[in-house]
This record gives structure tokens, sequence and C-alpha cells, in this order.
């Protein structure tokens, strides 16, 4: 959930809340021979360093590309483009104490599948921004992302020492599906907030604080 300059939702899980029509791309997969650098293990997937080699050799950067996949992002406003993505990974993810990303790998097929990001870490007040996206479309299932927001929040609050994880949507459907499954708190609704599409969208903003993430573990 990405909520992109620094408090306007964005991309939570945009890519979700309306099934992508199926084309002959969508069924296309990108399968690659990279040795992934595993930095934290699921069941269904794994979230792994992001380097050149991912840069190279995955579909990352043409994700942005796609009109229908980023219809509920604050993307696809200027092309993306593999030197841009190079550019982006060492200037904002590469030795950064404040950003935390990785990408989302698919354990059976080994495909990078999509990627999660810790942003604005605030080590001060305790606090960071999640955001996130299934690129490849057929992976574009809520199991995947699920769990991928499942292990970075247990990140978050257990390793990082997080006291809250925050983040927005412009999409109702997205919002109540944070709140329903993990457990975020709806915490406002910024009125006429993102311009996309050709109109304006209010941006729904979640938190989970420290404590319900706790309660919420503890109950399960």
């Amino acid at each position: 959930m990405n909520v992109s300059s620094r408090h306007q939702p964005s991309n939570v899980i945009e890519a979700h809340s309306k099934k992508p029509r199926k084309t002959a791309n969508s069924k296309k997969t990108a399968k690659t021979d990279i040795q992934f650098n595993v930095f934290i293990r699921g069941r269904l997937i794994d979230l792994v360093v992001l380097n050149e080699e991912v840069v190279e050799k995955t579909k990352w950067y043409k994700w942005f590309n796609d009109e229908e996949l980023t219809f509920w992002m604050q993307k696809h406003y200027f092309p993306n483009t593999k030197s841009m993505q190079l550019e982006f990974l060492k200037r904002n993810i590469e030795n950064s104490k404040t950003k935390l990303q990785c990408g989302i790998v698919h354990k059976q097929d080994n495909v990078m599948i999509g990627t999660l990001s810790l942003s604005h870490i605030d080590h001060l007040h305790r606090k960071c921004e999640i955001g996130g996206i299934i690129g490849e479309k057929k992976y574009q299932r809520l199991k995947y992302i699920i769990e991928a927001f499942q292990l970075f929040i247990r990140h978050a609050f257990e390793q990082l020492n997080m006291n809250k994880v925050y983040g927005g949507s412009i999409t109702k459907e997205v919002s109540d599906m944070m709140v329903r499954i993990l457990g975020f708190k709806l915490e406002g609704i910024k009125r006429s907030e993102i311009y996309k599409n050709g109109r304006y969208y209010d941006g729904f903003l979640l938190g989970l604080l420290r404590d319900e993430y706790y309660a919420q573990r503890n109950s399960d």
C-alpha cells in the first residue's frame, strides 16, 4: 500500500480491486533462472532482495506501463524503462534505512510476481507505510498479496520495532478488505485527493497499531 508521496494514498493492492480482463499476455509467465536471495520465507511466496539481475531478467519495470494493471494506482502518468527502474533501485532501495522493498516470488514457479515495500520508515515516531503490487496477471490472487502483507507487517512490528503501519487506497473495496482481513482501522478519508482516469478520487487512510497487531495475532 504504497501511499506515494508522503500521505497520498495510492496503490495498496489496487491491482486486485478490479479483476483484469483475460488477454494473451495474462497467461504468459516471466519465468527466470534467477537464484533469488530470500529475505523472508513464506508458505506460498518468499520476499526476496531486489538487485540489478532482477531488473534485467524480470518484467518489473514493464508493470508500470500497463494501463489496465495500473488503473487504480498512482502510476502510468509517464512511461517507465529498464534504465529508470535500475536508477530507482540504486537511488531509493539500495542502502536505504528509510525504505525496505522486496520482490514477491512464487515459491513453486520461481517467478517474481510483484513487489512490496515499507516506506518512510521513521525510527523516532516508530511508524512506516506499506504498499505492494502483484504485477504478473496470472498470479493476481488475494492469497499471494495477503501472505506478502502479513509477512511484512510482522517484520515491521517484530523486527523493526514499529508502533504503527499505515497505508492508503483510492478504492473502498480495497480499504474494506484491509480492515476485514488484515485488521487495519480506517483513520480518515481525504476528499478528492487523487486525480486518475479523468476524475478525482477520495483517499482512504488506514492504520494498524502495534497493540492491535499483537491482539489479533494472539487471538488466532
